[in-house]
């Protein structure tokens, strides 16, 4: 059964250095209930000083106006996503508006940015900003110290994919968003889709 395992889940490709930007796709037999079936933006990565990243398709259930009061006079409700175990009191946004709208955005990727001037977010929406599909507010963020991501990509737990759309990548999915993300790999990887969150299901 391990040489199985070895053979169907462990990648069929040399993966690329994680970077700015990209993205890391949870191999299927992560059990882990924060990080199972998760794509993970990365924000920032040094092999030495470590890597931080944002879940982006992990709801938490609640909305912007639950944890921020001066959110409910945006009269709309935006979900809230779990961008990881660390510092989960702090609050996150990615989004697709650009340095002109959000200024001190950082640019992590063509069309993809990090943060930025939250008054100036907060009058975006109060006009009528659109904001599904265009910005994820995020709670908490996913950190590792220098080279434990990549010892978790050589064990296998993780597939770094580069080329994803903002726009597929802002979708309000879940599983939907990690079965997209292992589409871009290729037929190679169409037994991870098959996988069953459960073993004991099959």
């Amino acid at each position: 059964m391990e040489e199985l395992n070895q053979d169907i889940f462990n990648l069929l490709d040399d993966q690329p250095v994680p970077a700015r930007g990209s993205l890391l796709v949870a191999k299927p037999t992560v059990q882990d209930y924060m990080f199972g079936r998760t794509v993970i933006a990365v924000v920032d990565h040094d092999s030495e000083n470590g890597t931080m990243g944002l879940i982006v398709n992990k709801l938490s259930g609640f909305m912007l106006h639950d944890v921020l009061p001066d959110a409910a006079s945006l009269e709309v409700d935006i979900p809230l996503y779990v961008g990881g175990p660390v510092h989960t009191d702090m609050l996150f946004f990615l989004h697709t508006l650009g340095e002109e709208l959000i200024p001190d955005s950082l640019k992590i990727a063509r069309g993809l940015y990090f943060g930025g001037d939250y008054e100036a977010m907060k009058r975006y929406i109060a006009g009528g900003g659109t904001v599904e599909g265009c910005v994820k507010f995020i709670t908490g963020y996913s950190g590792w110290e220098g080279q434990q991501l990549e010892s978790e990509i050589e064990r296998h737990d993780w597939a770094v994919l580069k080329g994803m759309k903002p726009a597929e990548l802002m979708q309000a999915e879940e599983e939907g968003l990690w079965r997209r993300a292992v589409e871009l790999f290729g037929d190679k990887y169409r037994l991870w889709q098959n996988w069953p969150r459960d073993i004991h299901q099959n």
